[in-house]
């Protein structure tokens, strides 16, 4: 953990023009393990220090969802096509401070579900790494795509993906990506997908939000955005992932039958707003009336 003395939450004086905060020490992290589908998923992760205001309960994980069952839809007013359903997994948040008495300066949280279409297809193989894109740029646009800042105008309120890339240090197909916000302060979030099962994906999502007002010039000068960023490239470079033999054998078979099949290097930001069907798959044109 860092300095409770040196950097604490509590505010005793005025914040400088411009602050490197400071967050847990990663190097201290322990290692979280699960099985999810009878697919194996570590990672490393500081202890819970949430920010000193709003409900920021840890999540605690179980050592074992089956996922037999199914998870549970989203609500519709995150999800109106209500196309996916999740189990929740994980939920840990990591306060950033300043020197001697400034404050608290941000906050980074990392959330982990477990993704699967609300209606099953039997000819899907989210192993695939074709398969495995399209879900989780189906997955985002259910959620973000349909936020409007004005309806009129149609303006999208995120942007995404941005800085997509392939998480290198796994032998599965595995994306991440970043989404934002179109105003003010941009509150980045990445994204990081990973199958664990034909049908299941697991989803980290870590949210950054910098205790100052502005455009995202002004936010990030006020509070430097590399300790944070340094945090999430941290966390997501310590995961690893051993498949269950069910999901080994579907990947030992795309990879023989395909063995060029990988997930795209770059991916330009989608086109929203924009609605998903009801398949959770097909991106369709925004339509505010069609899950009014």
């Amino acid at each position: 953990m860092r300095s409770i003395i040196k950097y604490s939450k509590l505010k005793l004086r005025e914040r400088p023009e411009s602050c490197r905060p400071v967050g847990p020490m990663f190097s201290s992290a322990g290692e979280l393990s699960v099985r999810l589908a009878d697919t194996q998923l570590s990672f490393r992760a500081p202890r819970h220090d949430p920010a000193p205001f709003g409900d920021n309960q840890q999540l605690k994980m179980w050592k074992d969802y089956p996922l037999a069952v199914g998870g549970k839809p989203l609500n519709s007013n995150v999800q109106p096509s209500q196309s996916w359903c999740h189990t929740e997994i994980f939920f840990r948040q990591w306060s950033f401070c300043g020197p001697w008495f400034t404050g608290y300066m941000g906050r980074t949280s990392c959330y982990l579900e477990v993704v699967e279409l609300a209606e099953p297809n039997s000819r899907l193989n989210f192993m695939h790494p074709k398969a495995l894109e399209v879900a989780s740029l189906s997955y985002l646009t259910a959620n973000y795509g349909h936020e409007v800042i004005d309806r009129d105008s149609g303006e999208m309120n995120y942007i995404a993906p941005l800085n997509w890339s392939v998480v290198t240090q796994l032998e599965i197909p595995t994306v991440q990506f970043d989404s934002e916000n179109t105003t003010g302060s941009a509150d980045p979030e990445r994204h990081v997908f990973i199958p664990i099962s034909r049908r299941h994906i697991a989803h980290f999502s870590f949210n950054t939000v910098q205790n100052a007002s502005g455009t995202r010039e002004e936010v990030d000068k006020k509070v430097d955005p590399a300790p944070f960023k340094e945090l999430v490239d941290n966390i997501v470079g310590s995961i690893r992932v051993t498949l269950s033999p069910e999901a080994q054998a579907d990947w030992d078979e795309i990879r023989k039958s395909n063995p060029d099949a990988k997930v795209s290097e770059t991916c330009a930001p989608l086109k929203w707003p924009a609605d998903v069907d009801k398949d959770g798959l097909t991106i369709l044109e925004y339509d505010p009336k069609r899950y009014a």
